[in-house]
């Protein structure tokens, strides 16, 4: 059945059916694909695609920022989707001529992406049950639905220490504080701005965030009176069915 959507970039894609041979080219869409039930239509992903299990031992196509074109080609996908807050219309229309492939392409700027950009992949991939979709995203929004605190907690992001970027307004992850009850204190620079240990000792916060990778040593700031809490980074920047658990591990904190 012939379909056509419009993606967050405003381009329209026009399939014969539903997919049946994916290229992942992102974590979070990799991950939702296996989460409603369209895993097995995945044919290649990226290098940092690493979950669920099974997406590890899938065809890996190179990075987002430089994905091999011979090696998607090889895969004969007839649909290529991937989530980028960043990426640009004019770099994805380019990719898509050269590669001669469907590119579906979205954009989780806010918490309540995550549902509709479920329920999108469901229309447009081939599944095992067509309720699968609509399952987890009506689950998710059902999740999202907290009590939050009666005065929002000020609270500060780490993405990396040195040097120091934290997460800024206009992001999904400000957005995923504030569902749990937090304010955060970085108001400007965009999403994902630079700052310095004496501009972050000017915006008070009470709790300081850091965003967690397995492996990879993630030492307390030294900064009296502002309880650090830790929390696992895929938990936090990857917007998929996880982000349940991550808004619970923050909206707990913040109500210490």
């Amino acid at each position: 059945m012939r379909q056509t959507r419009t993606d967050d970039l405003g381009r329209k894609l026009t399939l014969t059916g539903t997919a049946r041979r994916i290229v992942s080219l992102s974590p979070a869409t990799t991950e939702n694909l296996f989460a409603i039930g369209a895993g097995r239509s995945l044919v290649g992903v990226t290098s940092a695609c690493d979950f669920p299990a099974e997406a590890k031992n899938l065809p890996r196509v190179g990075d987002f920022t430089r994905p091999s074109y011979e090696k998607i080609l090889s895969l004969k996908p007839d649909l290529i989707v991937f989530d980028s807050a960043t990426v640009n219309k004019s770099d994805v229309e380019s990719f898509a001529a050269r590669v001669r492939v469907p590119v579906f392409v979205q954009r989780s700027l806010k918490v309540a992406d995550v549902p509709r950009h479920l329920e999108e992949l469901g229309m447009l991939v081939t599944t095992k049950d067509n309720r699968s979709a609509a399952f987890v995203a009506d689950r998710i929004r059902r999740a999202l639905l907290v009590s939050k605190p009666i005065s929002a907690v000020p609270v500060f992001v780490e993405i990396s220490a040195v040097p120091l970027y934290a997460v800024g307004p206009g992001s999904f992850v400000d957005d995923l504080v504030r569902l749990a009850g937090g304010q955060n204190v970085v108001t400007e620079g965009g999403p994902f701005p630079q700052l310095t240990k004496e501009k972050l000792l000017t915006l008070n916060p009470q709790v300081y965030v850091i965003a967690t990778t397995p492996g990879v040593a993630a030492p307390a700031p030294n900064l009296p009176d502002i309880r650090v809490v830790r929390v696992p980074a895929d938990l936090l920047f990857r917007p998929t069915p996880r982000l349940v658990t991550g808004l619970r591990l923050l909206s707990d904190a913040f109500r210490r």
